[in-house]
């Protein structure tokens, strides 16, 4: 049988303490020179893209201009119906939370204010053919919640467009930058 050595040695306290004060001295003065680094980067990139966004948008045409500022339009468009289905669906959940209740909003809602004594409203109501499509039409009006028949298509489009027009930019950006060189 072995006999172990059971002595138990003190533990330092104190150079465990200093160890720890001069690891947070040396993550300091990295995370000091860390920052002062990146405030150098951002400078000359700042100022860098400053440079670059004058070159592009003393070159843009009334053309680019034009059509920048409908695709613009458009996404802030596309951006506030994703917005309304955001806020309908808030809705919804504030009269949840207060009665407990889940208050449907179909699109259905929406059609019959929108198309109410038409012809289509009319044919939606007593239809005289095309049944089948009738039905299927009834159904997705019916079944559609409105939050996400406003949300989906609004974020699609307002994220297509914004990828549309850093595309367009690019490319513009690119024709500027061979004429110059040219």
């Amino acid at each position: 049988m072995t006999h172990k050595d059971t002595t138990h040695h003190p533990f330092d306290h104190h150079q465990w303490i200093e160890q720890l004060f001069h690891f947070s001295r040396q993550a300091r003065l990295f995370l000091g020179e860390v920052r002062e680094a990146l405030v150098v980067l951002l400078k000359k990139g700042f100022s860098g893209f400053l440079r670059e966004a004058k070159f592009f948008f003393s070159r843009a045409t009334a053309l680019d201009y034009i059509g920048g500022g409908l695709s613009a339009a458009f996404g802030f468009f596309a951006t506030l119906v994703a917005l309304g289905g955001f806020g309908v669906l808030a809705y919804q959940i504030l009269l949840w939370l207060m009665d407990g209740v889940w208050t449907a909003y179909p699109v259905m809602r929406v059609f019959n204010a929108l198309f109410e004594n038409t012809v289509l409203h009319q044919w939606m109501t007593e239809p005289g053919s095309w049944y089948g499509l009738q039905k299927l039409m009834l159904w997705l009006l019916e079944n559609t919640p409105l939050s996400l028949a406003l949300i989906v298509p609004g974020v699609l489009a307002a994220l297509t467009t914004a990828g549309l027009m850093v595309t367009a930019t690019g490319i513009r950006y690119y024709q500027f930058k061979n004429l110059k060189h040219n």
